[in-house]
């Protein structure tokens, strides 16, 4: 029987290539990572005219149920990233606690997790980019996005290929930008709704939502989606300073943070139009903040077009980082090819994984774009199916936690962080998928219901057979865990 490896060792035996630069991020790079893939503005803009049609008033709510589902998931992050800090994270997480098998099939779908992630980024800042274009007199359509989505992939290639250093380095102006626009957006609409004595807690009031409970849950999963990036702060981990300390304060920081940001944010917004107002800016395409702010700003509203534009250049750095480290971890053990784990000489950067990553996400991104014809429509329907692999990863992350205090350390076992949490986490993933993907993605018609449901179990079932069919090389190249 082999051993597996020290948490700071790569499980597999066989030679590696050069590693990542060490040492290169600090607390602040890696918590403003988990942030930026958050995006406390992002979170609010590309979510709340969608969350609104669904439930109307109260999207607060929504948000705080989302942080309810997203808790136990983080918190399990916290507690894995302090006993195994790894690149490979859920799949080198699984593989020493569960077998190697298993931990392939975690990996495949960290990697559809993330890859959809950067589908996302682009869409989104085509559609903000034909804003600013109509802000401006300038006709726009697909065309222009599509336009828009090519501009900020060159930039972000010029970024990510640079290095993690400057990566981060220019998250952490981003962030900044982006957050106090959005937090003077919502001061600007609070003391409006303050000097017309309507400031109200209506949205946090059940009653005051419209729809169904089917709708409720249609949006819950949009603010999961919210809350999802703070994991990829653990695919950084061999390049980050003392990652058992630092990467736990990082994950921990970002959620509450970013958390508290939107729990202000969206009683604010809630109170500044009539939901069927909203509702009638997201159906005509047009992301609902924009002319929101054009109400309360004027012409200043173009702020939060070029801060939206900002943020998504930083959320699409973050989350090519996240899935070329993530292509990478699994490549070095022989399990994708072994090209995707070279690293650039000079940067010491994935860098073929990163153009696989680019080719795949842009190639999916316009192919959907052109079936359905309308930016949002398209934004939903890759945020659905995020939601869905993320929760599967959280899943196989919490099924870690737990499986590690038993198996490999139970001497430091302890009952709510590593049994009660994983479990309690397990059932709240288990039954929003359940509830809110297969139950009300199902009923919600086909186009961005029924067709997001049955290419997210295709995709699953995928993962699963090509982990199965790897299977004795997933051995060769894992580690079995002790007492099997």
């Amino acid at each position: 029987m082999t051993h597996p490896p020290s948490p700071e060792v790569r499980p597999g035996s066989a030679a590696k290539p050069a590693s990542l630069r060490s040492n290169a991020v600090g607390l602040l790079g890696l918590t403003v990572l988990g942030a930026v893939m958050m995006s406390p503005a992002m979170g609010i803009y590309g979510t709340w005219g969608p969350m609104t049609g669904l439930v109307g008033r109260i999207v607060p709510l929504v948000f705080l149920a989302a942080l309810a589902i997203s808790l136990p998931n983080a918190l399990s992050y916290v507690i894995v990233n302090r006993e195994m800090p790894s690149a490979g994270s859920a799949f080198a997480w699984v593989t020493r606690t569960a077998g190697p098998a298993t931990g392939l099939a975690a990996g495949l779908v960290m990697v559809v997790y993330y890859v959809i992630q950067v589908v996302l980024q682009p869409v989104l800042f085509g559609l903000f980019f034909n804003d600013l274009l109509a802000a401006l007199g300038v006709a726009t359509g697909t065309g222009t996005l599509l336009l828009g989505a090519a501009a900020v992939t060159a930039v972000v290639c010029v970024t990510t290929y640079r290095g993690i250093e400057s990566s981060t380095r220019t998250a952490v102006v981003f962030l900044a930008v982006e957050t106090g626009v959005l937090l003077a957006l919502c001061a600007t609409v609070i003391a409006t709704r303050a000097a017309d004595h309507e400031l109200s807690i209506a949205p946090f009031v059940p009653s005051q939502g419209s729809g169904t409970l089917s709708a409720f849950w249609q949006a819950v999963l949009l603010g999961v989606l919210s809350y999802t990036g703070f994991d990829v702060i653990s695919t950084v981990a061999e390049e980050s300073k003392a990652p058992r300390k630092l990467l736990p304060r990082a994950t921990f920081l970002a959620v509450v943070l970013v958390g508290l940001v939107w729990a202000g944010a969206s009683w604010a917004f809630s109170l500044s139009e009539p939901p069927e107002t909203v509702a009638r800016y997201t159906e005509s395409g047009l992301t609902a903040v924009t002319p929101m702010a054009h109400d309360f700003w004027g012409w200043g509203s173009i702020l939060i077009i070029v801060t939206a534009l900002s943020a998504l250049t930083a959320i699409y750095t973050a989350t090519v980082l996240g899935a070329s480290r993530a292509v990478y971890a699994i490549a070095r053990e022989g399990l994708l090819p072994r090209r995707l784990a070279r690293l650039h000489p000079r940067s010491r950067v994935p860098h073929h994984a990163m153009t696989a990553v680019y080719a795949v996400s842009l190639a999916c991104g316009v192919g959907l774009l052109l079936v359905l014809r309308n930016g949002i429509d398209a934004f939903v329907w890759w945020s659905q199916a995020a939601v869905f692999f993320a929760l599967v990863v959280y899943t196989s992350v919490n099924v870690a936690n737990l499986l590690y205090f038993f198996r490999v350390a139970p001497e430091r076992r302890r009952l709510l962080p590593n049994v009660v949490l994983p479990l309690v986490g397990i059932a709240v993933n288990v039954y929003v998928i359940g509830r809110s993907f297969f139950g009300s993605l199902w009923s919600a018609g086909f186009r961005l219901g029924q067709s997001i449901v049955v290419v997210a179990v295709a995709l699953l079932v995928l993962c699963a057979g090509c982990a199965i069919a790897m299977r004795r090389r997933a051995r060769a190249a894992g580690c079995e865990v002790p007492g099997r």
